[in-house]
């Protein structure tokens, strides 16, 4: 059993972050004509969308609504994956379903994480209303890639595993979210929303350590033959968790003014292949180094998956 001065959720009652700041609700975003002016965003050279050269025409105004509209997509999602993937996942060891690899002090802890996800979805949806009202945006209701290629996969898993495919989605989920949320404020220019994401970062390193820890449980109580299974399962988890909506990025550059050529230059970038593992592979550098320490990749099957998926180097030390 991991020491107590290593249990992530210690004090938990004070620090938990975003339950404890709900002031953090009030954005004071403004509306309207003030917004067209105002740089919302950064548009850095890093960013894979607005740094584009099919976009250098656009203005503030323009540049400020497609950067908006990704910003509710992202914040949208974040909130599906809280209460609908995480949750779920959360849900599973916390009935001690997965008694078999961790004691039952990380299923108690486990509901902290529940409810700590539970305030985040809550405060990211009124994020993502307040910035939707802001720039009149329409909210959409089609289903997320995500959360349906998350959901089948699990599906796919017998019955009597499914509590251990949830878990491998909830450690995935979380310890790359980290990095995701950190891209998000260094393109935010608001406080507000960067006092409400930096709460948010503040628990998910306390949720990545929490399944770090979990992680390395199951991985010890795995056989060789369920380390290959599971080990060779993870690249396409972490592929679900950072697929893009090629249709959706569509329409939004679309309402920028961009023709069907700019359109599709701009999406062969987001979505294409290359792009979206070299995405994939930073976006999930917590997840891999985990992995390291765990020894996954010196079983030769489980590397094999994470070459072919670019995601580790073919010459990775073993």
């Amino acid at each position: 059993m991991r020491p107590a001065d290593d249990a992530p959720f210690k004090d938990w009652i004070a620090t938990s972050a975003v339950r404890a700041k709900p002031p953090l609700t009030d954005f004071a975003l403004g509306r309207g004509d003030d917004l067209a002016s105002v740089r919302w965003f950064v548009f850095g050279a890093q960013d894979e969308l607005l740094s584009h050269p099919a976009l250098r025409p656009l203005g503030l105004a323009e540049r400020n609504r497609l950067a908006a509209a990704r910003l509710v997509q992202f914040l949208d999602d974040m909130t599906l994956t809280e209460h609908r993937i995480v949750n779920t996942a959360a849900q599973a060891i916390a009935q001690n379903r997965l008694k078999d690899f961790l004691p039952e002090p990380m299923a108690l802890d486990a509901l902290k994480l529940y409810t700590d996800e539970g305030y985040h979805a809550f405060f990211t949806a009124h994020a993502s209303r307040a910035v939707r009202q802001c720039f009149s945006l329409a909210a959409r209701d089609e289903p997320s890639l995500k959360i349906a290629a998350l959901e089948a996969w699990v599906a796919e898993a017998p019955p009597a595993q499914r509590d251990l495919a949830w878990f491998m989605v909830g450690f995935i989920g979380e310890t790359m979210i980290t990095k995701a949320i950190v891209d998000a404020m260094r393109g935010t220019a608001h406080s507000g929303l960067q006092r409400l994401l930096l709460a948010h970062l503040e628990d998910e390193w306390v949720h990545a350590r929490y399944f770090a820890q979990a992680f390395a449980l199951v991985w010890k109580g795995l056989d060789a033959s369920a380390r290959a299974h599971w080990g060779g399962q993870l690249p396409r988890v972490m592929a679900a968790f950072h697929a893009r909506d090629p249709r959706l990025h569509g329409e939004w550059l679309e309402q920028a003014g961009l023709d069907a050529a700019a359109r599709e230059r701009v999406l062969d970038r987001l979505c294409g292949g290359e792009g979206l593992t070299t995405r994939t592979r930073r976006l999930c550098a917590n997840t891999l180094q985990i992995l390291e320490r765990c020894g996954a990749f010196k079983h030769k099957a489980v590397r094999e998956r994470f070459v072919e998926a670019g995601l580790i180097d073919p010459d990775h030390r073993r």
